[in-house]
């Protein structure tokens, strides 16, 4: 669990609030998927917009050398 944590230079608090972040966003925009599925014309980019708003916001990490590689 450590090296991870070095690895990553987080401690272990800053790594389960960022990554219990990333985990909730995901299941909402998985809801929202199952939502379309049945009613597409509800939430029609919702889980793109939500994939593309992690996407980046791992890259801003990496970034600001707070993870080695994604």
């Amino acid at each position: 669990m450590d090296s991870h944590l070095k690895e990553i230079n987080e401690t272990y608090f800053e790594h389960m609030y960022f990554a219990q972040k990333c985990g909730w966003q995901m299941v909402f925009a998985g809801l929202a998927c199952v939502i379309h599925s049945i009613f597409p014309n509800l939430f029609v980019n919702t889980a793109s917009d939500a994939l593309k708003k992690l996407n980046q916001e791992m890259f801003e990490r990496k970034a600001k050398g707070q993870v080695n590689e994604l």
